[in-house]
């Protein structure tokens, strides 16, 4: 079923002459404009100052100053809390409309869209809770003396955010950031043009001092001017792991902190005893915001035994897909956010079927949608896990059904993955499931389930980064620890 799709026509944006910069609207640099493409069917929905170079460098600048001169860094927690608490609390207000922006300039479903926004207030929620409750102070008795451990704001950080996750982000690295004491520039992507206005027009409504947070929507440019500027004290990068690779380096070359978020293949391991009545509901969690999730079950391992079994169920899921317009509530599956995306996603595919692979849902454009960036939801099968199409990111809606013979050998090929983000078993014996979870290396593993847990330490290993988001550890990546010796 296709929902139907009206004509996409111009948003009202906040302030959409201006840009967010040190806690303020201001005028752009530069009489530049950018049209933001939406890809529902290619209308310009509104049209928004270019951030410049030089817009970054007053963001730092005005950062700087905030870390250096600004009471941010110095106040009470409890007064932090206050000021972020009525951030939040505006964004979850502005929610609705930041949600229909999102929609219309990157394709995600509004169910998909109130999901993430329900991940924005668990996570800040928590994170103003750990604020209140942790200590910043801490004295011990050691072996070698009595010390006082403070835990102090790092200096101005930049968090460098992804298109399919900028109101959940907020809550996992912008919040945390900014109630420790640091300044943060936000560093959004071209395909968020319009949420970064709703979600700057927060900030400024609670009232954050001089300086304290600023919002840029750019291209690569301005993030590598960021990640290199010696006054960013911290990079929070999320994205994908090549260009993660070189913002570690960068960083590394000036010894500055940076947290990697970075991408995955996520193994589903398939046990010859599961549910597939609760097991399937839980499989097609990996077609959320179309396959563009990177903790998403793209690989589904199942035993040659029971193999027909499940592709036979998850092509009847696939077929049941509702493809359509992303603002339409009804709508599960919408385009894809630009045909740069579309084009990547097609290729694997194309070259997958190539190396003997065979399509068994999907593969193609929707029937009848020759106007947008859209693409069928794609079930591969036949596939091994040498093929680059189960090795590889592809961020889009490409999934892979991969044959096992016995339990060692499932956990080999969930194992033999450059990436370390996620994985899960599916099985009604809860002992080899706890097994299989303490021998699969990554940072998440759900047994029965498909979601992570915000409110716990979550990140990935191996080519998927470092560095955690969520709960006490989350909470204090990116500060500074001191050591005070007292005679």
């Amino acid at each position: 079923m296709t929902a139907t799709t009206t004509q996409v026509s111009q948003m009202a944006v906040p302030h959409a002459g201006e840009l967010f910069i040190g806690s303020r609207w201001v005028g752009p640099s530069s009489d530049h404009v950018v049209d933001v493409v939406s890809p529902i069917d290619g209308s310009v929905v509104s049209t928004l100052p270019a951030v410049t170079i030089e817009d970054a460098k007053a963001a730092v600048s005005m950062a700087r100053m905030a870390f250096l001169d600004g009471p941010w860094p110095t106040m009470p927690v409890s007064d932090r809390i206050s000021v972020v608490e009525r951030f939040l609390d505006l964004l979850e207000e502005g929610l609705d409309a930041t949600n229909l922006a999102w929609a219309t300039e990157a394709g995600v479903p509004l169910t998909t869209a109130a999901a993430f926004g329900g991940g924005l207030s668990l996570s800040g929620r928590d994170s103003l809770r750990l604020a209140a409750e942790l200590s910043f102070v801490e004295e011990r008795d050691t072996a070698g003396g009595r010390v006082v451990v403070r835990r102090e704001a790092l200096g101005p950080v930049l968090a460098v955010m992804t298109y399919n996750g900028p109101t959940t982000e907020i809550g996992l690295s912008v919040i945390p950031s900014l109630l420790v004491g640091n300044p943060v520039i936000v560093k959004l992507p071209p395909e968020c043009r319009m949420v970064g206005h709703f979600l700057a027009d927060a900030a400024d409504k609670a009232g954050f001092p001089e300086g304290v947070i600023s919002f840029l929507t750019a291209d690569t440019d301005v993030s590598k001017y960021l990640v290199a500027h010696e006054a960013v004290a911290g990079v929070h990068f999320t994205g994908g792991t090549e260009i993660g690779g070189e913002v570690a380096a960068v960083t590394g070359r000036r010894i500055a902190r940076c947290t990697l978020e970075l991408g995955g293949k996520s193994a589903a391991i398939v046990l010859d005893d599961a549910d597939l009545d609760k097991t399937l509901p839980m499989l097609m969690v990996m077609t959320t915001l179309q396959g563009q999730v990177c903790n998403a079950l793209t690989r589904i391992l199942v035993s040659r035994a029971r193999h027909d079994e499940v592709v036979a169920r998850l092509v009847e899921a696939f077929a049941d897909i509702k493809v359509g317009d992303p603002r339409d509530p009804e709508t599960m599956f919408g385009p894809l956010p630009t045909e740069r995306v579309r084009a990547r996603s097609e290729g694997y595919i194309e070259r997958a079927v190539a190396a003997g692979a065979k399509v068994a849902s999907g593969g193609g454009r929707p029937v009848g949608r020759d106007r947008g960036v859209f693409l069928e939801p794609t079930l591969l099968v036949n596939v091994t896990n040498e093929m680059e199409v189960a090795r590889n990111e592809i961020f889009g809606p490409v999934f892979c059904v991969i044959p096992y013979d016995d339990v060692d050998e499932a956990v080999a090929i969930a194992n033999d993955s450059p990436f370390g983000l996620a994985g899960a078993v599916f099985t009604e014996d809860d002992h080899l499931a706890q097994e299989i979870a303490a021998r699969v290396r990554v940072g998440t593993f759900w047994i029965n389930a498909a979601a992570p847990c915000l409110t716990a330490p979550y990140g990935g290993m191996k080519a998927t980064g470092h560095g955690r988001v969520g709960g006490p550890e989350g909470f204090f990546d990116l500060t500074a620890l001191k050591q005070i010796v007292t005679g």
